[in-house]
């Protein structure tokens, strides 16, 4: 995330240059942006959007992830840790989301869906589907299909 630190004092000093009609017409959207801040998307909920990005290309290792997020295997586990999860529960949720996503949305076969989460072979996605929804990928493709 981006930002400007600016001091308290800084803050506190008149500006000669301001314009009352423009800074009334901005506050309502920086206020807006505030708010958005404020809301701001939690470590884990990041790191599962960059893991989701490269399931295709087979389960994303620790270190990879954490290198293009610019920091240390370590301190990405450490930050994992305070919200009390870990890269393991991170990506099995990326791959759940993506597998589920594309059972509803889709009608791609299980084969792609099973290349497309990163597993290697059909029946190692059904296994690990079916430990998730308790029920089969096709099950729940017809169970959704009918909603």
């Amino acid at each position: 995330m981006d930002g400007v630190l600016l001091s308290h004092d800084v803050l506190e000093r008149t500006n000669r240059l301001g314009d009352r009609a423009i800074s009334r017409f901005l506050e309502p959207h920086l206020a807006k942006e505030l708010e958005t801040a404020a809301q701001a998307t939690s470590f884990d909920q990041v790191l599962l959007r960059r893991v989701s990005g490269r399931l295709s290309e087979g389960p994303p290792r620790a270190a990879e992830v954490a290198r293009e997020m610019g920091m240390g295997e370590r301190t990405m586990h450490r930050r994992l840790a305070d919200e009390g999860v870990s890269f393991q529960l991170v990506f099995e949720k990326a791959r759940r989301r993506l597998a589920e996503g594309l059972l509803v949305q889709s009608d791609h076969a299980f084969a792609e869906i099973a290349f497309l989460t990163g597993f290697s072979e059909q029946s190692s996605f059904t296994r690990a589907f079916k430990r998730w929804a308790d029920e089969s990928p096709a099950a729940f493709r017809e169970r959704h299909a009918k909603a």
